[in-house]
């Protein structure tokens, strides 16, 4: 092969990687990472959950009401946020899911990071609803979580309803 030609195939594939990098990952699949909640999808409270006094959410963990002190850092727990402090009871509901964002932060040590997503709620009913927040410690080289996660730590508390993706 003539030095040109070489050339012409390794510019061919060096722009065919980039172009393929840009794209992002699509799946419907909620057991992936690169699973995005579709638009129009819900989050349902199947169930009573009680804010302690003095508190704007609760964390759920291991399909079980805990506390700040009392969760483990390291697995995935989902706290509800809210404007209104407790004490209360929160009704069963189905909140419109308005967008979601996965971030993180550094927790612990230059290793140890904080992964979450924020789920955006709205309610016609639980006006003051504001988000609710999974979150877990870990390896900076772990990474953010997929909704499977999220739904079993929710346990029988809360259920994703997805809507059908947009073709």
């Amino acid at each position: 092969m003539r030095k040109e030609t070489k050339l012409k195939a390794l510019l061919i594939i060096a722009t065919s990687l980039i172009v393929s990098s840009c794209q992002t990952l699509h799946t419907n699949d909620p057991t992936s990472i690169a699973f995005d909640i579709p638009d129009g999808s819900t989050l349902s409270l199947n169930k009573n959950l009680f804010i302690g006094e003095g508190n704007t959410h609760t964390i759920i963990q291991w399909g079980k009401i805990t506390t700040d002190k009392e969760k483990d850092l390291y697995n995935i727990s989902c706290s509800l946020k809210m404007k209104a402090f407790g004490p209360r009871t929160v009704q069963p509901d189905t909140f419109k899911i308005r967008r979601t964002e996965d971030g993180q932060e550094q927790a612990s040590g230059p290793n140890i990071i904080n992964y979450f997503t924020e789920i955006y709620l709205h309610s016609d009913h639980n006006s003051d609803i504001i988000k609710l927040v999974c979150s877990a410690w870990a390896d900076k080289l772990d990474g953010n979580f997929p909704v499977s996660a999220m739904q079993k730590t929710l346990g029988d508390y809360f259920t994703f309803n997805f809507a059908e993706p947009r073709q």
